[in-house]
């Protein structure tokens, strides 16, 4: 139900477009009337839908009708009515015959009155009645241990496989019939979530806005396209509102092409905010840093407060898309030049202490060997090209627009062009120095020195030009208002097309002439009034884009775009299933071949979907299924929220952050877009890499910041995806590393098998371990595991998680767990044991027999990959009524090849993903 003040936010939102100010002042009366209207009847469910139905005819009452339907929204991102077209009625005669049996025979002694094992009561919490909620989540559990046979336990007397079997198969009857009873009952029309609202902008206008303050959208089931999930707020209907105005401001333009600006500065012609410049009547601040000049260029040897180099404090006439062109070159010292460097550091230091102690002049020589060896041999001495971070500010608000490698020499220094947008208000440019040495003990009393050998940025210039249009009017304007002969002569009728096209591609299909009528009828009131058809044709367009036709995924059922209450599912009509392919494979609205086709209707016919499958895995917006579903499925997001912890793993920085990241996307793209067996996501002998990554790895003769494909050396323990940086770190605690929380991610992520909570009461590991000096990790689980209440859980989770032990929490390589001074590692410290025991008896030990007893069960990470690619296809969380289609896909890609495309094949010619 809503309350008062929602409708009344909804009242002034709305009242702000249909103002006279918005064009549309003849209709205040009527929408005030109509939400009062509204207010005196919220409590009935039903007329919820029928607002949805009145706008999809677009009833001649357009802005009743309208802004009733943004109402219906912020009731949810998931709306149910009618009545169920089945009901569930248990089966007692079975459970009275097969299941209670069963039950007492082999479970009621350990989950019964007298013991309640795991706070579970087969006598209590397994309700007949699966419509309930919870009873129908605690029968799933038991489906799942009794197929995985960890229940009854190995000591307990074992029902033949015939019972379990028919048990089994009772319960998943009874489930799967109240799924489909649910699914009948409740249509799922799912919204947008704010990177598939950005990409239908994008494709839809011509306009990249920017949804980062749009507020995260909730994951479900793994991702966060699931419509049970995606509600709206009324934060979410001020913030399109508010989206539509801007994004129509900047699309549609007035007047002739702005002059464009190219300003050049050069940052050492000052090392202070009292050097200025003017230009256009202002006077720049050109600061260069307190950093050394040669020749022409600022060196920037290391990162300091002092050390940046920036324009600052203009503001542009002009607002829109400008270039920012760095000029600049780099310098690389040889490991030779590092050495070299160094020593006289440490000379000086030695020569200095022995003054002071003579009497400790060997000590002080032995230091001076040992640290000058850390600087000959340590791998981090072979360094990259300098690296540069530029931040845009605008009205005080700082944002980085990029951060790269700058791979030129002084003799032939490059342009680096970024690309970003300008408003009118306070500005500035910002380039900070980003290669990060780590600091240790050894070496950071000296790292800022500037006689100390570090890659230097050389920059020379930097150019800001702009606004940059490739052709005016731009391609956003031309896109919504071609140029027509019509549009003086005849405006009605020249705005009815461009708004009949705009619609259709805006919903997703065709629209009615009703729909038409009243979108027409917003654009005659505010044209009455302002008599200028680029402002009055905003009315329409801002309806369009606030419209939840627009906003929602919706697959409506009536030629009028309504939906039947009593509908059962059904197949998708061609418009239908050309959204749910785009939106599967690019997050993003379809293109003009696939509307095409939809008009055709030939997208129901399987094989003319398959060859738009293959057209649109080879376009670029392809990358958005790379960025989306990898970047869910294997927790990308969660990279940097609780990063290694600095003082303990100083490998760790920003620019290997991003890069283990980009590892992570780049091995899925090289599978995806040259069809490679998808068992490579278990063990691989290639890796997808950078330099960067490169020299965290161990792995010599690769150059640049680029990702690329780079066989794995002998003696390199990387290939798959549980050797990738990014899954080691996500799954470490910042200061430690967690077979736990390791074991857990392999489990959900590989072989679909969820361990569930922790028991309540369980305790957290111990951080120490009595009478054990240099307790391990695995040390200290082993004795907590011993807890009855957690050894269950923990036998299963552990021997994973205790395989990947030789990667520390930031996913660098190591023998010894190191317990010295900020974790670093000594001659005496334990050796990594990484050798375990799977529940079934398999004996594993390390990375190695990790990835080996994955692919032994092959099926397993099959059916997890094709249900968490099936679950992100169709928005929704799968259920046991799905568990047949996971079968058929496993047999298909075993029987067909076991490649990622092959799985997009079976999944948009399977029967959940052309249904309803």
């Amino acid at each position: 139900m809503l309350h008062d003040g929602t409708c009344g936010l909804v009242y002034n939102t709305c009242l702000t477009v249909h103002s006279p100010r918005g064009a549309c002042g003849a209709y205040q009366s009527r929408m005030k009337s109509c939400m009062m209207g509204f207010r005196s009847r919220q409590n009935q469910s039903p007329r919820q839908w029928r607002v949805v139905q009145a706008m999809g005819r677009g009833e001649k009452r357009s802005i009743r009708g309208w802004t009733l339907a943004v109402l219906m929204t912020l009731t949810g991102g998931s709306v149910a009515w009618g009545q169920p077209v089945a009901t569930f009625t248990p089966d007692q005669v079975g459970f009275d015959r097969l299941i209670e049996p069963f039950l007492k025979q082999h479970c009621l002694r350990c989950h019964g009155p007298e013991e309640a094992l795991g706070e579970f009561r087969i006598d209590r919490d397994l309700g007949i009645d699966l419509m309930q909620q919870a009873s129908h989540a605690k029968w799933g559990e038991v489906v799942n241990v009794l197929n995985s046979h960890e229940m009854p336990p190995q000591d307990e007397p074992q029902p033949d496989v015939t019972s379990v079997g028919k048990v089994v198969d009772w319960i998943t009857d009874q489930m799967v019939r109240v799924e489909q009873i649910r699914r009948d009952a409740s249509i799922i029309i799912r919204r947008m979530n704010r990177d598939e609202y950005r990409n239908t902008i994008r494709d839809l206008v011509g306009i990249d806005y920017d949804t980062s303050h749009f507020p995260q959208d909730p994951p479900t089931g793994g991702f966060d396209n699931n419509g049970g999930a995606l509600t709206v707020s009324p934060l979410h209907l001020e913030l399109y509102y508010n989206a539509a105005r801007e994004i129509l401001d900047r699309a549609i333009v007035d007047g002739d092409q702005p002059a464009a600006i190219s300003w050049r500065f050069e940052p050492e012609s000052g090392d202070s905010d009292r050097n200025r410049v003017e230009y256009d009547k202002q006077r720049l601040i050109v600061n260069g840093g307190k950093n050394r000049v040669v020749d022409r260029f600022v060196v920037m040897h290391h990162a300091s407060c002092d050390r940046k180099v920036n324009v600052r404090s203009f503001q542009l006439k002009q607002p829109g898309p400008y270039r920012i062109t760095i000029r600049a070159a780099g310098v690389v010292p040889t490991r030779e030049q590092v050495v070299a460097s160094a020593e006289q550091f440490l000379r000086k230091r030695m020569a200095d202490n022995i003054q002071k102690h003579p009497d400790r002049s060997d000590r002080h020589r032995e230091q001076f060997e040992r640290d000058l060896a850390h600087f000959s041999s340590d791998s981090r001495y072979d360094y990259g090209p300098p690296r540069v971070r530029v931040i845009q500010h605008l009205a005080g608000q700082p944002a980085v627009l990029a951060e790269f490698d700058i791979d030129a020499s002084p003799d032939s220094p490059k342009e680096y062009p970024i690309d970003a947008i300008f408003s009118t208000e306070s500005a500035g440019i910002t380039i900070e120095y980003a290669y990060d040495i780590p600091k240790e003990v050894e070496n950071f009393w000296m790292q800022t020195g500037d006689d100390f050998a570090r890659p230097e940025a050389w920059i020379d210039s930097i150019l800001l030009e702009g606004p940059i249009y490739p052709q005016w009017p731009p391609e956003s304007h031309v896109r919504l208002l071609p140029e027509a002969t019509l549009k003086e002569s005849d405006p009605t009728s020249y705005v009815r097309t461009v708004v009949a096209r705009f619609m259709q591609r805006a919903y997703r299909r065709r629209v009615t002439s009703s729909e038409l009528d009243a979108k027409m009828a917003l654009f005659d009131g505010a044209f009455r009034e302002t008599s200028d058809v680029q402002t009055a044709i905003r009315a329409p367009l801002i309806a369009i884009l606030m419209s939840s036709h627009f906003l929602y995924l919706a697959e409506p059922e009536g030629a009028d775009g309504s939906v039947d209450a009593a509908a059962m599912p059904r197949a998708l009509n061609d418009f239908e299933l050309a959204t749910r392919l785009s939106y599967f494979l690019w997050s993003s609205m379809p293109d003009e071949a696939l509307f095409h086709a939809a008009a055709q209707g030939r997208l129901r016919d399987p094989e003319t979907r398959l060859l738009h499958v293959e057209r649109m895995l080879e376009d670029p917006k392809s990358e958005a299924l790379v960025k989306n579903f990898a970047g869910q499925w294997l927790g990308l997001r969660e990279v940097g929220a609780n990063p290694p912890a600095a003082e303990l793993y100083r490998r760790y920085d920003r620019h290997l952050e991003t890069s283990i990241v980009g590892e992570s996307l780049s091995f899925f793209r090289e599978l995806l877009l040259h069809d490679l067996d998808v068992m490579n996501f278990i063990a691989s002998d290639f890796v997808v890499i950078n330099q960067r990554l490169a020299r965290f790895y161990g792995i010599p003769g690769v150059h640049g910041d680029h990702f690329r494909r780079v066989a794995v050396p002998a003696g390199v323990h990387r290939g798959g995806v549980l050797t990738q940086a990014s899954v080691l770190s996500i799954t470490s605690n910042g200061t430690r590393t967690s077979p736990v929380k390791r074991g857990t991610w392999v489990l959900k992520n590989l072989l679909g098998s969820d361990p569930g909570l922790p028991v309540a009461n369980a305790g957290e590991i111990a951080p120490k371990v009595p009478g054990i000096d240099k307790a391990t990790v695995r040390q200290r689980l082993e004795i907590h595991r011993e807890l009855p209440q957690c050894a269950r859980c923990h036998d299963k989770i552990d021997p994973l998680g205790f395989a990947l032990e030789n990667y520390d929490a930031s996913g660098f390589w190591r023998l010894q767990e190191g317990h010295g001074y900020q974790g670093r590692i000594g001659r005496n410290d334990p050796v990594i044991d990484a050798s375990s025991r799977l529940p079934d008896g398999t004996p594993v030990d390390g990375i190695d027999g990790l990835q080996q007893a994955l692919l032994q069960n092959e099926d397993a990470f099959l059916r997890c990959l094709a249900e968490k690619m099936l679950t992100y296809a169709l928005g929704r969380e799968l259920g046991i009524a799905d568990r047949v289609h996971l079968d058929a896909a496993v047999n298909d890609l075993q029987a067909n090849g076991k490649t990622l495309r092959q799985l997009i094949r079976w999944i948009v010619v399977s029967e959940p993903f052309q249904t309803k």
